[in-house]
């Protein structure tokens, strides 16, 4: 099978499983916002935090060496896997230590029980099978769809009912989060017939090491300036505004940030294999922009006709203050999307050092504002202070890639249009109709909405619609 077709392959499977767990994410959200409180979503985004700080800053990047690298031996394999799973030990560790610390800090007592319990996660995370990172360097996609699905089943299921007929709080949800990433490691050994055996080798693990060093440090610049915003937030307006601040963002990233990661999880081994080939990863990048644009466009447009409704009916009335936040994450989650379609070119083409170079600007700028935003604006100001962010990001990694393969600005503009153009239409139809006809429901606003800009997009995109539908059934 050809790599596009792969590709489109890998995709059709990777969204299945998006749109389902994004489902069972937003089930679960729904269900979670009425039965618990903003004081109890605090304390879940400070542990999830504190969990997925660990695991981020001391990311050696090595699941994208074994992507990354051509033909890896048994000894590059066996080593990467023991990396990851001393890594869950010191990690599961060093968890439980600063527990106490941490309560302290955010003067609450519950969170050093939440976090003794936590430790947990990276410990089994620590040990998933290396199987998981080898399918997504073939492009297969179909056996880790299985896996991701299990975990947020299990969590999903394991939560609601613990909140629901144990106790409804904090350590509910936790328990929840760890008996789904229990169930995904035990199943990533049936998926795949790797099977780790205890060697090390002292030349991969500096192979390892040279490449994912970059990859490391722009992630841990990447995740300080997308959670030390929880920091900040919880530190100085309290645990229940940032019950409501995580809530708005983990909802903005049901509906955009886990699309861009779908996007990445496909299209980084996918131009791995054709690295050393500047027009054919241009012709992708173009393609890959007009595509982001327009799925996250509708999205966002649909929120931005009734955002308070909308809220209402998915969470409940009392978490209708997140709704300005809500739209200002939206659109960061927007240009966060195309500016990541980028990011897997550059680490292609084993450019990790401008990718961690740019990250440090974000940086500075992420550091000298967000104290000042939050200050003024209270969480909205946090989030302006992202879109700011995402926004330079957007840039910079367009001067890199230009840098590296010529890019068509002129060409490049057309294909965020063509993205842009249905939504744009049919977000203005909508709104005309809504403003003179104000007694028509806002549900016949929205169904107005899909129908313009789905019969605008088969008009415009017919011809390519039908290339993926045959590429995706060639066997």
């Amino acid at each position: 099978m050809s790599l596009s077709n792969r590709v489109f392959r890998g995709g059709v499977w990777l969204g299945m499983t998006f749109a389902s767990s994004r489902l069972l994410g937003l089930l679960r959200l729904t269900l979670l916002t009425r039965l618990l409180l903003p004081e109890d979503f605090g304390l879940i985004t400070i542990v999830t935090l504190v969990v997925s700080s660990m695991w981020v800053l001391t990311d050696a990047g090595v699941a994208a060496a074994v992507i990354q690298k051509k033909n890896p031996n048994d000894a590059f394999l066996h080593t990467a896997w023991h990396i990851s799973w001393l890594r869950g030990i010191v990690l599961a560790i060093i968890c439980w230590l600063i527990a106490p610390a941490l309560a302290l800090f955010f003067e609450h007592a519950e969170l050093e029980r939440l976090l003794h319990w936590a430790a947990l996660i990276p410990l089994v995370q620590g040990f998933e099978s290396l199987g998981m990172t080898l399918l997504k360097k073939e492009l297969q996609f179909k056996q880790k769809a299985y896996v991701d699905l299990t975990r947020e089943i299990v969590q999903t299921v394991v939560a609601v009912l613990l909140v629901m007929y144990w106790q409804a709080n904090a350590l509910s949800v936790v328990l929840g989060i760890i008996m789904g990433v229990i169930a995904a490691t035990l199943l990533s050994y049936v998926m795949h017939h790797y099977r780790p055996v205890l060697r090390y080798d002292k030349t991969a693990m500096q192979e390892i090491w040279s490449y994912g060093s970059h990859v490391m440090g722009a992630g841990i610049l990447v995740f300080a300036m997308t959670n030390l915003d929880d920091v900040v937030v919880g530190k100085m307006l309290g645990v229940a505004q940032l019950g409501f601040y995580g809530v708005a963002f983990t909802l903005a990233a049901l509906l955009t940030n886990q699309l861009v990661q779908v996007f990445n999880t496909v299209m980084f081994p996918a131009l791995s294999q054709i690295q050393e080939d500047g027009t054919r990863i241009k012709h992708v990048l173009y393609l890959s922009v007009r595509m982001m644009v327009g799925v996250l466009t509708p999205v966002i447009a649909f929120v931005a006709l009734f955002p308070e409704a909308l809220v209402s009916m998915i969470l409940g009335d009392k978490w209708l203050p997140i709704v300005s936040v809500l739209l200002v994450l939206l659109c960061m989650g927007w240009v966060r999307g195309i500016a990541t379609v980028f990011g897997p070119i550059l680490m292609a083409r084993k450019k990790t050092k401008a990718l961690h170079k740019m990250k440090w600007f974000e940086f500075i700028l992420f550091s000298l504002t967000i104290i000042p935003a939050v200050s003024w604006f209270g969480v909205v100001g946090a989030a302006i202070v992202l879109l700011m962010v995402y926004g330079l990001s957007l840039f910079l990694h367009i001067q890199a890639v230009h840098r590296d393969i010529i890019l068509d600005g002129k060409h490049l503009f057309l294909q965020v249009l063509h993205g842009v153009l249905p939504s744009a239409i049919a977000f203005t139809f909508a709104m005309l109709w809504h403003n003179f006809y104000p007694e028509v429901g806002l549900w016949l606003i929205g169904m107005m909405f899909t129908c313009i800009w789905a019969l605008i997009l088969w008009v415009r995109e017919r011809s390519f619609i039908y290339k993926v539908i045959e590429m995706v059934r060639q066997k």
